[in-house]
């Protein structure tokens, strides 16, 4: 009888141990992330479901192998030396894991038997942080370039106000440089005619006072020399309004509407602007042809042709050449920007149209002159390439869609962009 009630006490221990073993394997089950626990050669003693399903392989072949070997053959290479909170990237699922390592203690005997080890999924929140990193990094890439669009707006409606306020005094400069060349010519008319009137009606001895008085006061060189100053000045004047009128063309303030344009006028208006940063270190080539309009919007292509120019000049160190060319084919304007500088290894040319990526020295670069202008070409659904060869030079080749008007005919300002 004490037997029976022995039996029937260990019964019930036996049932609540195994009741307590599988519950304890379904919590282990339960969880997503990989739980192992090996010996101390990394053979494997216990698994948990996260691992069958990860290894596709019935328990039996999973038990008592090594655990990195398993876990390499599946795709999921784990050093020697892998330290605790590291991460790893399963090709095959596309996952992120977190490795971590436990020793297990033998409770009686109070040493280390094993070690567990924990690979936790991370794959959700690697995906939200990049996620939110990358809408950070557009967030902030997008404010900068507003903050620039809008200083370049200002900057052109500036422009604009100055160009205008130069024009004003420059008409009547020009204006009365102008007359008064013809009064010089009147004065210097009359010296003459008063020169031979006296060589007429004077006396030798007048006659030679008069010429002594003219070669001291050096009247005959200030004739001559009164008309070439007021030519320089004429031509400077001419200069002036020139530059003005290129201001005025490259800011384009009126110009914000889409419209059919002619990009030869676009490079040229910017290559105004630009050259006298390059003419001391540059040849200029222009091989613009005869092309048709393309569908713009004028201020921004401007702007992007300005920030080829001012990059290829800035390539070149000393001396060198840039040549700009323009074609085009059945459906697009091709314009291309090359010169002879220093040219881009194949990891700066990954690179040059991220926001804020410059080669350039701290305080002498933002990094957005060509991001903005690969954003402007995107925009009006056009394309930017460029071909590099370190030592050798650059050329960057824009493509822009054609519309039905011709290089000689007139925009159509009615139609938007699309």
């Amino acid at each position: 009888m004490e037997l029976s009630v022995q039996h029937e006490e260990l019964e019930q221990l036996f049932n609540q141990v195994t009741i307590a073993k599988q519950e304890w394997e379904g919590t282990m089950d339960c969880i997503a992330d990989i739980v192992i626990l090996t010996d101390t050669r990394d053979k494997i003693k216990r698994c948990n479901k996260a691992l069958h399903e990860f290894s596709r392989r019935p328990y039996g072949e999973i038990l008592g192998r090594d655990w990195r070997e398993l876990m390499t053959e599946y795709g999921l290479l784990i050093p020697f030396d892998c330290p605790a909170g590291a991460e790893l990237y399963h090709e095959e699922s596309k996952k992120w894991f977190v490795i971590n390592f436990y020793p297990f203690s033998d409770r009686t005997e109070n040493v280390v038997s094993g070690v567990v080890v924990t690979l936790h999924d991370t794959s959700i929140v690697k995906r939200f942080t990049t996620e939110l990193e990358k809408a950070y990094s557009d967030l902030k890439s997008t404010q900068t370039k507003l903050v620039q669009q809008e200083k370049m707006a200002s900057i052109g409606q500036l422009t604009a106000g100055v160009a205008h306020e130069i024009n004003n005094p420059m008409a009547f400069i020009s204006s009365n440089l102008s007359t008064l060349a013809k009064y010089v010519e009147r004065f210097n008319e009359f010296i003459l005619a008063q020169s031979e009137m006296a060589e007429t009606f004077c006396d030798k001895a007048a006659i030679e006072l008069l010429r002594n008085k003219r070669k001291v006061l050096k009247l005959d060189y200030i004739m001559e020399d009164s008309k070439a100053l007021i030519k320089e000045s004429l031509d400077g004047a001419e200069r002036v309004r020139s530059i003005v009128q290129n201001l005025k063309s490259f800011s384009r303030v009126d110009d914000t509407m889409c419209k059919n344009a002619d990009i030869n006028e676009c490079i040229t208006s910017a290559i105004n602007i630009v050259w006298n940063e390059l003419k001391y270190k540059a040849t200029l080539l222009k091989e613009l042809g005869d092309i048709p309009f393309a569908r713009c919007y004028p201020q921004q292509i401007n702007q992007v042709f300005l920030n080829l120019l001012v990059n290829a000049g800035q390539a070149i160190e000393k001396q060198g050449e840039i040549r700009v060319k323009t074609w085009h084919d059945s459906a697009a304007v091709y314009a291309s920007v090359s010169d002879t500088g220093c040219g881009m290894s194949a990891e700066v040319l990954n690179r040059i149209f991220d926001p804020f990526f410059t080669t350039k020295d701290v305080g002498k670069g933002t990094g957005l002159g060509l991001s903005i202008t690969y954003d402007i070409i995107k925009t009006h659904n056009g394309e930017i390439t460029v071909e590099s060869t370190p030592g050798k030079g650059t050329t960057f080749t824009v493509r822009l869609p054609l519309t039905q008007g011709k290089s000689n005919g007139s925009a159509n300002t009615d139609s938007l962009c699309r």
